[in-house]
């Protein structure tokens, strides 16, 4: 699997932006139009036309052997910094983000001013223009992962959320490459996933709605198979961080999601990068029930048999993640499979929920260790991330386990759930909600009075 250091530092890969590129190198720009009136000096047109002559010069070149136009950086940022068309801004961006990518010089002098450089960056976020934007991103990107600079990568996090909502499926498709260059620095990624969740919210929210159709409509399509790996890719990145990766899946609940996409995918990189980020999650204990619940070693053995991949690294990486959670699932009983449920913070309707034989065998291990399926149950109702279905299966397990335990009530009421579950009786999402919070309320009345 690719190394987190091999992530490209800022490499965007799009047709419609490369066309539009190819059209602003093109565009006339008044420059001296700008000099008579007194937006650029005499001094500035000079220089300027002296680094565009000599900026046309470097096709001749080799990467290797161009010689460094760094001088001329400040210059250009000075521009930016004072003119306001967007089409003059269009212009130095790109050429400022060719000189970035060629030269480390160039690299240097912008990051030796980041103070300057970030302002007049986020001042272009600021102009309303998804090229304009983007491109600046592209270009703080490229110099916060060179340079290993400071980076308000929170305010590019909240720009780059507002670009994934556009009906440009090139738009988001940009925005996300952006991300995913951003998270090959460690502090992107827990900014991203601890100050920007909105931008985090958003990148799921564009893989969820991949799955069966197509990302939006307009210029430049993206193919749907690009769109999530790049979303799972930027997963794969986050789940290096140990806190991100024992706690992802229960607040974005993606696994399951994941598993719906690598089950229909049809290019090998995305399953490829799908079951890289279930390899991480793995190795963190925590996260196995949750792998389990969602049926992901059902979905390894459908790849392993039902298709047969060019990729011997994804073979391989199949088998060792089949083999690493079969050690959890051979001798699963229906409570191991009830408490792994529990334990994800996803419950669903099944047989063991209803059947009152379920509750009769097993409700005595409710109260074990010190009541940690019951205190479990109670974080379920209290986890803003917790899904209407997941509360309502809650509110109907604390039912049953004070029908079948005497002294159950107490203990709900001390952990805080008899409150809670109380309050979802008229504040709950849906009707559902409402009613098995209305079922649990009366059991633990009716258990009083019995009492």
């Amino acid at each position: 699997m690719v190394a987190v250091t091999d992530v490209p530092a800022a490499m965007v890969s799009n047709q419609f932006f490369d066309e539009f590129t190819s059209k602003v190198r093109v565009k006339p720009i008044p420059w001296e139009g700008y000099s008579r009136a007194g937006l650029i000096t005499s001094d500035e047109l000079h220089q300027l036309k002296d680094f565009q002559k000599q900026h046309t010069q470097l096709v001749d070149y080799s990467e290797s052997d161009a010689p460094s136009l760094a001088t001329y950086v400040p210059l250009l940022v000075s521009l930016i910094e004072k003119l306001s068309s967007v089409d003059a801004l269009q212009y130095l961006l790109v050429v400022l983000d060719e000189l970035a990518e060629r030269d480390l010089g160039c690299v240097q002098a912008l990051a030796s001013d980041m103070d300057t450089v970030s302002h007049v960056l986020f001042r272009c976020m600021d102009k309303k223009d998804d090229y304009l934007g983007l491109k600046a991103c592209k270009i703080l990107t490229g110099v916060a992962v060179t340079s290993n600079v400071e980076v308000a990568f929170d305010r590019m996090f909240a720009y780059l959320e507002k670009s994934m909502r556009s009906e440009l499926t090139s738009v988001v498709d940009v925005a996300l490459q952006v991300v995913q260059s951003a998270l090959r620095v460690p502090r992107a990624r827990s900014i991203l996933y601890g100050e920007a969740p909105g931008c985090l919210t958003q990148m799921v929210d564009v893989l969820k709605r991949t799955v069966g159709g197509r990302t939006g409509a307009g210029k430049g399509v993206v193919a749907v198979s690009q769109t999530q790996y790049e979303v799972v890719f930027c997963l794969w990145l986050l789940t290096f961080e140990r806190h991100v990766a024992v706690t992802i899946d229960r607040k974005y609940d993606v696994v399951s999601t994941m598993v719906e996409i690598a089950r229909s995918a049809v290019k090998e990189k995305v399953v490829r990068i799908i079951v890289a980020t279930w390899m991480n999650m793995a190795q963190h204990s925590a996260n196995v029930p949750g792998l389990l619940v969602a049926r992901v070693p059902a979905c390894l053995e459908t790849l392993r048999v039902g298709r047969n991949f060019n990729d011997e690294d994804l073979k391989q990486m199949l088998t060792e993640l089949t083999d690493t959670l079969a050690e959890h699932t051979g001798i699963m009983t229906s409570w191991d499979e009830y408490v792994n449920q529990l334990k994800s913070g996803k419950l669903e309707w099944s047989g063991w929920h209803r059947s009152e034989q379920f509750w009769k065998i097993h409700v005595a291990k409710m109260d074990e260790n010190d009541h940690r399926i019951v205190r479990l149950l109670a974080r379920v109702l209290m986890a803003p991330e917790s899904s209407d279905t997941s509360v309502a299966v809650a509110c109907h397990d604390l039912s049953q386990y004070v029908k079948y335990n005497p002294e159950g009530k107490k203990f709900v009421a001390k952990v805080g759930a008899k409150q809670r579950v109380m309050q979802l009786m008229t504040e709950g999402a849906t009707a559902e909600v409402k009613y098995e919070a209305l079922m649990c309320v009366q059991q633990i009345m009716l258990n009083a009075w019995r009492n």
